[in-house]
């Protein structure tokens, strides 16, 4: 099978999120042999922060900028041992905004996979909440993945993988790129609605059925479980089932269903204590092998 993933990005904020965030990418890594990128971005501040602080705080940008870029040299030399031999860890410091600067580093640096953490913890909110990786994934085509301590890429034996009203090779290539390595099960997640276009959603988990089997070679689990325009469905059923991972497309898979949840972002991979893969859909068919 094709390789998939070659470099994974790992946005840095200095915190307990960061150092867990590493250790997954660094398990990935040593796992599927990529290299590792570190980014922080400095906020550029405003007219008047930038005033107060250089001449009130004795701020000054270079002296920051250095600062930083001895820290994030710290960070990228205290996991380089924790790398298999030939694997190569680097890091950055740009300044801007998250949301941009992330789009420009994936595309410049040839990103495959983004590293972010999940949201069960305090210290992890202001990293993820600051960034849309729902519009980060769609506008890269470079899957994100949340994770929480839970996330062991061993024992990575129950994926979660919804199937709509269309046939989602991307997401269904990258489930089984990862349940190959470990052995696992893929649990395909249909819709058991009865409206007009039930019977077209079922043919498409049918479909999706008949492709893994055909030529994914793993384990295959079948549910028709409720509504699957409402994340929150999803969730429910990756519990059940115990899932270590979520592999969702971009869009109504991922955002929460009520006008509340869609102004106050409310995405899947920001509410699930399961780890969250974020795919940008590639429907049309491809062979696994």
């Amino acid at each position: 099978m094709q390789k998939l993933f070659t470099r994974i990005l790992v946005p840095v904020s200095f915190n307990r999120g960061t150092g867990l965030a590493i250790d997954k990418a660094i398990q990935l890594a040593n796992r599927f042999a990529c290299d590792i990128h570190l980014l922080y971005v400095r906020p550029v501040p405003g007219l008047l922060s930038f005033l107060h602080a250089r001449y009130f705080s004795g701020y000054s940008a270079p002296s920051a900028n250095t600062n930083l870029a001895r820290k994030l040299k710290h960070l990228e030399d205290s996991n380089r041992e924790k790398l298999q031999d030939g694997l190569l860890i680097s890091s950055s410091v740009i300044p801007g905004n998250w949301q941009s600067v992330m789009k420009q580093t994936i595309i410049a640096e040839h990103i495959d996979l983004v590293v972010v953490p999940g949201k069960r913890s305090r210290l992890h909110r202001a990293l993820i909440h600051g960034i849309n990786l729902n519009t980060l994934s769609l506008q890269t085509q470079c899957p994100v993945l949340t994770v929480t301590s839970r996330f062991n890429i061993s024992q990575l034996q129950n994926i979660v993988v919804p199937v709509g009203d269309c046939l989602p090779v991307k997401k269904l290539t990258i489930a089984t790129y990862l349940c190959r390595e470990v052995d696992g099960n893929i649990h395909l997640m249909g819709s058991g609605d009865y409206s007009h276009n039930g019977g077209e959603k079922k043919r498409f988990l049918i479909k999706a059925y008949k492709l893994l089997n055909d030529y994914g070679h793993v384990r295959i689990n079948c549910s028709l479980s409720g509504d699957l325009d409402n994340p929150a469905n999803t969730l429910a059923y990756a519990r059940e089932v115990q899932a270590d991972l979520i592999v969702v497309n971009t869009g109504k898979e991922s955002l929460l269903n009520g006008w509340w949840n869609r102004l106050m972002g409310k995405y899947l991979y920001r509410e699930s204590d399961i780890p969250v893969l974020t795919i940008a859909p590639q429907y049309d068919m491809m062979p696994f092998n």
